[in-house]
């Protein structure tokens, strides 16, 4: 039996449409499912947060998962040996991953705000996704700088809570509305079809992928 690891929350219509227009409406994959999982034929499906899907496929748990491509992003980023493999992108859109400070801060480029930044202090990036946040103040040569890592609503902490925030939204008007100023975009989100590379076999698996890549 082939297992997949299926999205839950907002992307959930979309990824639906995707399998049942590729002839694999799995039964059981909706919103107010009571069960999380469901078996059709030679495939088990179980739904989880987008966030688990890759710690879910990297440990061998499913064969195969669909999810944004930044929690694929996020999750190489805290393991970069994870045994997973991008198959595919999907057209389906998931927003784009930005760091932003406060709207309140005053303009210029990101070298400059991040300077005023760092000295104030240690510069406080509230987060879902860590990894990235690690990344991006690395690449940016914070000399010093924490992380809070958080369950969502990152957009809440600036400007007391933290300097920045780092975060996916789904367009320019989310940051506005929330008293942000996007100081830069990292990558576009898109849907990913992923694989335990440990597990992948395309004959095992083509009873899927032959529908799906």
């Amino acid at each position: 039996m082939i297992k997949i690891a299926l999205p839950k929350g907002e992307i959930q219509e979309s990824v639906k449409n995707f399998l049942a227009a590729r002839g694999l409406d799995i039964s059981g994959y909706r919103r107010d499912a009571r069960a999380y999982g469901s078996g059709t034929g030679a495939i088990f499906s179980k739904q989880f947060r987008e966030r688990d899907i890759p710690i879910q496929v990297s440990i061998g748990n499913y064969a195969l998962g669909l999810c944004g491509s930044n929690w694929v992003a996020e999750h190489l980023a805290q393991y970069p040996k994870a045994e997973i493999m991008n198959l595919r992108t999907l057209d389906i859109p998931a927003g784009f991953m930005c760091v932003c400070c406060a709207a309140s801060e005053p303009e210029g480029t990101t070298a400059k705000i991040l300077s005023r930044l760092t000295l104030r202090g240690p510069v406080r990036i509230a987060t879902q996704f860590p990894g990235l946040a690690e990344e991006f103040a690395l690449r940016r040569r914070l000399p010093d700088f924490r992380i809070f890592h958080l369950w969502g609503a990152a957009e809440a902490y600036p400007p007391e809570g933290s300097e920045l925030a780092l975060l996916c939204v789904r367009d320019e008007r989310f940051v506005a509305e929330n008293g942000l100023r996007m100081m830069e975009r990292l990558f576009p989100c898109s849907v990913s079809l992923i694989a335990n590379s440990a597990l992948f076999e395309k004959d095992k698996l083509a009873p899927v992928l032959n529908k799906l890549v």
